[in-house]
């Protein structure tokens, strides 16, 4: 399978990888050294295969039974797991949207429907899109905030979403890996979490990997009401999928209150200031966005002029319902964001919203 995501930095030449959606803080310290202990004194022994410290940690920290958390080797592994074990002849997605739900169904031998976004509505989900959902699909993957664009969806909608997969027999797996950015407040506003034991056909997903910023380690979950669905995934899992190190690293971010404090701080003002930056001349069109990330269009070939600058950024061009000169960048420190925008500037001057050209 090709790859299709952010973060090849491997053959790349890349010095500032605004490609990958991680927080621009780096590791908790105490996840660190929680990681280095895990390695020095425990990597001799086998990892619990049932990450328990980690479950109970993981419950506690969202109000959620133990029983209903399933750790993974990333969330991605879980995608995998979770159309391996249901195995559904087709699944339902949106377009664009995150492209690990659409391999994880392809693998998995489904067939896909793509509801395709309209740029009109900034590639919002519209109100039409919970009646389309007939239970001719086994599963619906839904991403909130979205990705690429960072469109938020308020839980009144996704209430009735999940009402609408019960009445048709439809799985949700609902991806909130970027939700934890939007600050405290805003996301007990909008998760569903504590919605499970309403909705037996929901699966939340998160991950460390973005907002722990812990991508090489490999930490993720899913949690569900439904016991044959949690007890299923289990057995559809290898044993030891989680490693010492992640599992104490895991443990000790969810301990760091003070570092996700930090986190909120940085992304609102660093994302103010990206957003004034390439509004000053740099895109064709900035979409509004809640994530940690801001989606926009550029000229194309944007990718490759900023490459050799040593900057990655995501082209977008390869999702669903996207086309070349769509683009996708996080939010990083302000370093980082000045040498970006600094560099951007190099390679093109001003835009003429009216013609398309550089000024």
């Amino acid at each position: 399978m090709a790859y299709t995501h952010g973060g090849d930095i491997y053959r790349n030449p890349v010095e500032l990888d605004f490609s990958v959606n991680i927080n621009p803080l780096g590791m908790p310290f105490q996840s660190m050294e929680a990681a280095k202990k895990g390695v020095m004194l425990s990597a001799a022994h086998y990892p619990d295969c049932y990450s328990e410290e980690l479950c109970r940690a993981l419950a506690g920290f969202h109000g959620v039974k133990v029983s209903q958390v399933i750790p993974g080797n990333g969330a991605a592994e879980l995608l995998f797991a979770l159309c391996q074990f249901l195995r559904p002849q087709k699944g339902l997605i949106l377009a664009p949207s995150f492209q690990g739900y659409e391999e994880a169904l392809t693998g998995a031998g489904a067939e896909i429907r793509a509801w395709e976004l309209e740029e009109t509505e900034g590639f919002a989900v519209t109100e039409d899109f919970i009646s389309s959902v007939r239970g001719e699909e086994g599963i619906l993957f839904y991403c909130n905030p979205s990705n690429p664009a960072g469109n938020l969806t308020e839980k009144r909608f996704l209430y009735k979403l999940a009402k609408r997969c019960e009445e048709t027999d439809t799985w949700l797996c609902l991806d909130e890996c970027f939700l934890p950015f939007l600050g405290p407040d805003r996301e007990r506003e909008v998760t569903m979490m504590q919605e499970l034991k309403h909705f037996p056909h929901l699966i939340v997903l998160r991950a460390f990997t973005k907002i722990y910023a812990m991508p090489g380690l490999r930490l993720g979950y899913a949690c569900s009401a439904n016991s044959w669905l949690t007890e299923g995934l289990r057995r559809v899992l290898q044993p030891w999928n989680i490693s010492i190190p992640a599992q104490m690293a895991g443990i000790a971010a969810l301990k760091d209150r003070e570092y996700l404090e930090k986190t909120f701080q940085i992304i609102a003002e660093e994302k103010k200031y990206l957003e004034e930056s390439l509004l000053d001349g740099l895109v064709l069109k900035l979409y509004p966005s809640a994530a940690n990330y801001l989606f926009f269009k550029a000229q194309k070939g944007l990718k490759e002029k900023l490459l050799e600058k040593g900057v990655l950024i995501r082209s977008c061009g390869d999702f669903r319902n996207l086309s070349e000169g769509y683009f996708r960048i996080a939010v990083k420190t302000h370093r980082e964001n000045e040498a970006l925008i600094c560099r951007w500037r190099e390679c093109y001057g001003k835009i003429n919203y009216d013609t398309g050209d550089n000024v």
